[in-house]
C-alpha cells in the first residue's frame, strides 16, 4: 500500500457543504483553493454571492460534495487547459 501524502481532500471548482467544529455549517460554497497566511496553508471558498471565506483548516470538520455545475473557477480552469494544448 502507498501512501500519499500530497492527496487533495477537495477539488477546486466543486460546491460543497462545509462544517466546522463549532457546529457551524456553510452550505454551497464553492473550493477555490488554498492561499498562506503567516506560513499556514488555509482554505479558500466563495459564496455564490461572490464572498471570499478562508477556514483555518484546524477547524475544518467535514464537507459534502454538492453536483458540480458550471462557475467560474471551472470556466477558468477549461480555459486554461485549451491554451495550454
Amino acid at each position: 500500500m502507498e501512501n500519499n501524502y500530497n492527496e487533495k481532500l477537495m477539488s477546486e471548482g466543486t460546491t460543497y457543504t462545509v462544517g466546522m467544529n463549532d457546529g457551524c455549517i456553510m452550505k454551497d460554497v464553492i473550493y477555490t483553493g488554498t492561499k498562506q497566511f503567516y506560513g499556514k496553508t488555509m482554505m479558500c471558498f466563495e459564496t455564490k454571492k461572490r464572498s471570499e471565506i478562508t477556514v483555518n483548516p484546524s477547524y475544518f470538520s467535514f464537507s459534502v460534495e454538492q453536483g458540480t455545475e458550471m462557475n467560474e473557477i471551472i470556466y477558468k480552469q477549461g480555459k486554461e487547459k485549451a491554451w495550454e494544448n
